[in-house]
C-alpha cells in the first residue's frame, strides 16, 4: 500500500517559504522525487520529525509519571519503527518509479 504525502492539502491554506539546505542534500532529494514532488517530500519529512518530537514528549511524560517503559514495550516500538521505515522506503521507491514513468 502506498502512503500519500500530503504536501498541499486542498482543505488547508499553503504558504510558500524559502529554506536553505546543503546542495548535496537538495540534489539527493531531487534525484529521488523529481521536480514536482520536492515540496511534498520536505513537508512529509518535517511532519515526521514533528511527530517524533511529540512522541518523545509523550514518552518523557510517561516516564516521569509511571517510570521506565517495560522492555516488551520498547521492543514493540522498535518493531513498529522498523516497519514504518520500510514502508517509507517503499513509498519513496514507488514515487521514483512514477516520476521516471511520466
Amino acid at each position: 500500500m502506498s502512503e500519500q504525502m500530503d504536501a498541499e492539502p486542498t482543505s488547508r491554506p499553503v504558504k510558500k517559504y524559502s529554506v536553505s539546505m546543503p546542495e548535496d542534500v537538495a540534489e539527493e532529494v531531487r534525484a529521488i522525487v523529481g521536480k514536482g514532488s520536492f515540496s511534498a517530500y520536505v513537508t512529509a519529512s518535517v511532519r515526521r520529525q514533528l511527530e517524533r518530537r511529540r512522541l518523545a514528549e509523550l514518552v518523557e511524560d510517561h516516564i516521569a509519571n509511571f517510570g521506565e517503559l517495560p522492555e516488551t514495550s520498547r521492543a514493540q516500538a522498535a518493531r513498529n519503527f522498523e516497519e514504518a521505515e520500510r514502508r517509507h522506503a517503499q513509498w519513496l521507491a514507488e514515487q521514483a518509479d512514477e516520476t521516471r514513468a511520466s
